[in-house]
Protein backbone atom coordinates (compact mmCIF):
# COMPACT_ATOMS: atom_id res chain seq x y z
CA UNK A 1 0.00 0.00 0.00
CA UNK A 2 1.26 3.15 -1.13
CA UNK A 3 -0.27 5.31 1.71
CA UNK A 4 -0.33 5.70 5.67
CA UNK A 5 -3.28 6.80 7.31
CA UNK A 6 -3.53 8.96 11.21
CA UNK A 7 -6.13 10.33 13.11
CA UNK A 8 -5.38 12.99 15.41
CA UNK A 9 -8.46 12.91 17.42
CA UNK A 10 -7.89 16.13 19.92
CA UNK A 11 -7.97 17.99 17.01
CA UNK A 12 -10.07 16.11 14.88
CA UNK A 13 -7.74 16.17 12.06
CA UNK A 14 -6.86 12.89 9.71
CA UNK A 15 -3.71 12.61 7.98
CA UNK A 16 -2.52 11.02 5.06
CA UNK A 17 1.27 10.52 4.16
CA UNK A 18 1.66 9.04 0.35
CA UNK A 19 4.24 7.24 -0.80
CA UNK A 20 7.27 8.27 -3.19
CA UNK A 21 5.39 6.40 -6.19
CA UNK A 22 1.87 5.74 -6.27
CA UNK A 23 -0.43 5.02 -9.49
CA UNK A 24 -3.64 6.64 -9.90
CA UNK A 25 -5.55 4.02 -9.06
CA UNK A 26 -3.06 3.65 -5.84
CA UNK A 27 -4.10 7.89 -5.21
CA UNK A 28 -8.24 6.96 -5.96
CA UNK A 29 -7.84 4.36 -3.49
CA UNK A 30 -6.40 6.28 -0.56
CA UNK A 31 -8.72 9.24 -1.17
CA UNK A 32 -11.71 6.47 -0.91
CA UNK A 33 -10.51 5.10 2.35
CA UNK A 34 -9.39 8.66 3.97
CA UNK A 35 -13.19 10.00 2.57
CA UNK A 36 -14.49 7.10 4.42
CA UNK A 37 -12.69 7.71 7.75
CA UNK A 38 -14.05 11.09 7.52
CA UNK A 39 -17.64 10.11 7.40
CA UNK A 40 -17.34 7.61 9.90
CA UNK A 41 -15.60 9.90 12.37
CA UNK A 42 -17.52 13.07 11.48
CA UNK A 43 -13.84 14.75 10.43
CA UNK A 44 -13.93 17.62 8.75
CA UNK A 45 -10.11 18.36 8.64
CA UNK A 46 -7.86 16.60 6.73
CA UNK A 47 -3.69 16.59 6.17
CA UNK A 48 -2.00 15.38 2.66
CA UNK A 49 1.44 14.95 3.20
CA UNK A 50 2.72 14.44 0.01
CA UNK A 51 6.85 15.42 0.79
CA UNK A 52 7.91 12.31 -0.52
CA UNK A 53 5.87 11.91 -3.48
CA UNK A 54 7.60 11.88 -6.99
CA UNK A 55 7.87 9.10 -9.79
CA UNK A 56 6.40 9.48 -12.99
CA UNK A 57 3.72 12.25 -13.32
CA UNK A 58 0.11 11.07 -14.07
CA UNK A 59 -1.66 12.33 -17.36
CA UNK A 60 -3.05 15.44 -17.29
CA UNK A 61 -6.79 13.73 -17.46
CA UNK A 62 -5.78 11.97 -14.50
CA UNK A 63 -5.02 15.03 -12.95
CA UNK A 64 -7.61 17.44 -13.55
CA UNK A 65 -10.37 13.82 -12.89
CA UNK A 66 -8.22 13.72 -9.15
CA UNK A 67 -8.21 17.15 -8.03
CA UNK A 68 -12.37 17.40 -9.37
CA UNK A 69 -13.50 14.53 -7.19
CA UNK A 70 -11.87 15.72 -4.21
CA UNK A 71 -14.06 18.55 -4.89
CA UNK A 72 -16.94 16.63 -5.53
CA UNK A 73 -16.54 14.35 -2.14
CA UNK A 74 -15.92 17.58 -0.36
CA UNK A 75 -19.53 19.18 -1.42
CA UNK A 76 -20.59 15.91 0.59
CA UNK A 77 -18.73 17.19 3.95
CA UNK A 78 -19.69 20.94 4.87
CA UNK A 79 -16.89 22.69 6.06
CA UNK A 80 -14.26 20.48 4.86
CA UNK A 81 -10.66 22.05 5.10
CA UNK A 82 -7.79 20.14 3.09
CA UNK A 83 -4.61 20.97 3.41
CA UNK A 84 -1.86 19.88 1.61
CA UNK A 85 2.50 19.25 2.21
CA UNK A 86 3.98 20.02 -1.41
CA UNK A 87 6.49 17.56 -2.80
CA UNK A 88 10.00 18.38 -2.26
CA UNK A 89 10.28 16.43 -5.94
CA UNK A 90 10.43 19.61 -8.37
CA UNK A 91 8.28 17.62 -11.03
CA UNK A 92 5.58 16.31 -8.78
CA UNK A 93 5.15 19.62 -6.31
CA UNK A 94 4.21 21.00 -10.41
CA UNK A 95 1.39 18.23 -11.25
CA UNK A 96 0.56 18.16 -7.50
CA UNK A 97 -0.47 22.05 -7.05
CA UNK A 98 -2.09 21.71 -10.86
CA UNK A 99 -3.93 19.09 -8.44
CA UNK A 100 -4.82 21.76 -6.07
CA UNK A 101 -5.82 24.23 -8.58
CA UNK A 102 -8.38 22.36 -10.57
CA UNK A 103 -10.09 20.90 -6.54
CA UNK A 104 -10.19 24.90 -5.62
CA UNK A 105 -11.41 25.98 -8.71
CA UNK A 106 -14.54 23.41 -8.77
CA UNK A 107 -15.00 24.79 -4.25
CA UNK A 108 -12.65 23.12 -2.34
CA UNK A 109 -11.42 25.05 0.26
CA UNK A 110 -7.47 24.08 0.12
CA UNK A 111 -4.31 25.51 1.22
CA UNK A 112 -0.79 24.32 0.62
CA UNK A 113 2.23 24.33 2.86
CA UNK A 114 5.85 23.50 2.61
CA UNK A 115 6.13 22.18 5.97
CA UNK A 116 4.34 19.58 7.74
CA UNK A 117 4.11 21.15 11.03
CA UNK A 118 2.69 24.65 9.92
CA UNK A 119 0.22 22.76 7.90
CA UNK A 120 -0.53 20.72 11.35
CA UNK A 121 -0.47 24.31 12.79
CA UNK A 122 -2.79 25.80 10.79
CA UNK A 123 -5.52 23.39 10.56
CA UNK A 124 -5.81 23.20 14.47
CA UNK A 125 -6.69 26.84 14.66
CA UNK A 126 -8.73 26.53 11.59
CA UNK A 127 -12.53 26.00 12.49
CA UNK A 128 -14.33 23.67 14.99
CA UNK A 129 -13.24 20.67 15.86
Amino acid sequence: MGYEISIDDPHGIAEIRLAREMSHGEHLQARDELFEICRARRLRKILVDARDLAGKPPSTFELFDFGASWARLGRETPALLVVGVLPRDAAARNWWQFGETVASNRGLVTRTFDDVEQARAWLRDAGPR
